[in-house]
């Protein structure tokens, strides 16, 4: 004869023995977020109260390597290029994203060959396409080539202080804009025909549908477009210490907040450094939230 209680301990072993796959199964993965990420968060999170430079104890220090760093004229001139690389990235980027979504979601021939020919540069190295356009920004590249021949000015590109952060702004935006147009071109195809058609017979012109269906509709894509593109542009490196030449010149003109972690930790500075890594994720957190709510509160 089974007993209630025999019958209770089975289903409370299945259920057990159901749960631990499951745990098993994602043990690797947590154990490797926990030593590659979390760990060395909280090592690094530590580091920057201390004078450590790889060598012997860490000194404790307090905020003074927080009070050093944001006191450092190098490091706020780091920063106004960071978030005008940020403005400017940010501000046409996503614009040509959902631009070029639009066209490719209406019906035309070759829409898949233009789909890929947009995404193409996302699977480009960082790298090579800093390659690629700095070659392309050269004296004699194409980009003043062209100029010239339709009697334009020309200059410097990468070596006038005034135009080297732009160009650069420039290579982000055509390396990563074809991401953006994936993802909104995704959200375009999942909203409803039937409210197209109804404000059609209602009369509303293109840019009605556009503003009060399309854009509601994306809210949600825009929201994730900017907080994502925004963490990446804030951590800006490989482009410009190409088109540098591992410089951050001319003259510190494109100089980014990770250049200048990257030349405090070749330094020995790890406190500094883990200190402005500490930094960055404050702002990058501050600015997520404020996106998220402002998100939420027109929801």
């Amino acid at each position: 004869m089974v007993l209630p209680g025999d019958i209770r301990q089975r289903k409370r072993t299945r259920r057990f023995r159901r749960v631990v796959i499951g745990y098993e199964l994602i043990l690797p993965a947590v154990i490797a977020a926990v030593v590659f990420l979390y760990g060395p968060m909280i090592v690094s999170g530590y580091w920057s109260f201390t004078e450590f430079h790889g060598i012997g104890a860490a000194k404790w220090v307090g905020l003074d390597n927080y009070k050093e760093i944001l006191g450092d004229s190098q490091f706020l001139h780091s920063l106004r290029n960071t978030t005008l690389f940020v403005v400017l990235g940010q501000g046409s980027g996503p614009i040509f994203g959902l631009a070029s979504a639009i066209l490719l979601n209406r019906s035309m021939r070759l829409r898949g060959l233009f789909r890929a020919a947009y995404f193409l540069p996302v699977m480009v190295s960082l790298v090579v396409a800093a390659t690629i356009w700095k070659i392309m920004l050269n004296d004699n590249g194409i980009v003043n080539e062209v100029l010239s021949f339709l009697h334009l000015p020309t200059t410097q590109w990468l070596d006038n202080p005034s135009t080297a952060l732009p160009a650069i702004v420039v290579t982000s935006v055509w390396q990563g804009f074809g991401f953006e147009t994936v993802i909104f071109l995704a959200a375009l195809q999942a909203v409803s025909a039937d409210l197209y058609d109804a404000a059609l017979v209602d009369g509303a012109n293109a840019w009605a549908r556009f503003r009060y269906i399309t854009l509601p509709a994306l809210r949600p894509t825009i929201i994730f477009v900017y907080v994502i593109g925004i963490i990446g542009t804030f951590q800006i490196y490989d482009q410009i210490f190409v088109m540098s030449n591992g410089t951050g010149g001319p003259l510190d003109s494109t100089r980014s907040v990770v250049f200048d972690l990257v030349e405090r930790f070749q330094q020995l500075k790890l406190g500094e450094a883990s200190a402005v890594a500490y930094i960055l994720l404050v702002i990058l957190a501050t600015l997520s939230f404020l996106q998220l709510k402002l998100f939420e509160r027109r929801v």
